[in-house]
């Protein structure tokens, strides 16, 4: 994650990746198969605390979505530049836009589930999951944004976030 941030896709390299990790570089195309799938793997990775999170609801509607914001908004600051190299890349390079698809698609169906099942216990109002979840998690992505490249992101509070998307969204 830290050559993508610091070259993009094309640069991290994966001899480069291997030199970084003091391995040879067959081994890792033994280990992945291929540059996408490493990538994609590094990428599964940072975001396993806010997978833990949206697996497993507590009941508690409030804490649940603190902790998955606040999961989410460190994934930003783990993985730097490469979340946004990586969707620039993506849209570019099939096989990498494949292999993300299939380590992410469990991820973004454990977030759908999710709101779900708040939807059913009645804490989320009904209306399509698609949509409540690009409302939760689009100001987040937006503000990291802004951050990283302009160094300028507005003002973001995690709390009020939450508050403000409870109120909005609450049943």
């Amino acid at each position: 994650m830290e050559l993508l941030s610091e070259r993009g896709y094309k640069g991290a390299t994966t001899r480069a990746i291997a030199e970084r990790a003091g391995v040879a570089e067959v081994t890792l195309f033994r280990r992945f198969g291929s540059k996408a799938n490493l990538i994609a793997a590094a990428v599964r990775r940072v975001g396993d605390a806010f997978e833990k999170v949206a697996m497993s609801p507590s009941g508690d509607l409030r804490a649940d979505l603190l902790e998955l914001a606040s999961s989410y908004q460190q994934q930003f600051e783990a993985a730097g530049a490469a979340v946004f190299a990586l969707a620039v890349e993506a849209s570019r390079v099939t096989k990498l836009q494949e292999a993300l698809h299939q380590a992410l698609g469990p991820r973004i169906k454990a977030l759908y589930d999710f709101f779900s099942q708040y939807q059913r216990q009645g804490e989320l109002r009904g209306g399509e999951i698609e949509i409540m979840v690009n409302a939760f998690f689009g100001p987040i992505v937006g503000a990291a944004f802004f951050q990283r490249t302009t160094g300028l992101g507005p003002r973001f509070d995690l709390e009020e976030h939450v508050d403000g998307f409870i109120r909005g969204w609450s049943a």
